[in-house]
């Protein structure tokens, strides 16, 4: 099995596991996490000599979690 059929097979899996859960948060997680392999593997077809995985919505998660943080501790406003 080639890395880009282990890609889309971790992404099946994930999907089949979203389609199980009732909690949406969990769903949404799955989701997204099957897109990642989904990319993974067409990354891994478009460049046979790469090694290293490339999971780009990984990036933009941690983006949005350091957005969160910092409103998170920005504290209270007044509205005028």
């Amino acid at each position: 099995m080639t890395i880009d059929e282990k890609c889309m097979a971790h992404a099946r899996e994930c999907g089949r596991l979203a389609g199980l859960t009732d909690d949406q948060g969990v769903r949404n997680q799955l989701i997204a996490l099957a897109r990642d392999w989904i990319i993974a593997a067409r990354k891994e077809e478009d460049d046979d000599d790469s090694k290293v995985l490339v999971f780009p919505s990984a990036v933009e998660r941690s983006r949005r979690h350091g957005l969160r943080m910092s409103l998170r501790h920005a504290g209270p406003r007044r509205l005028s």
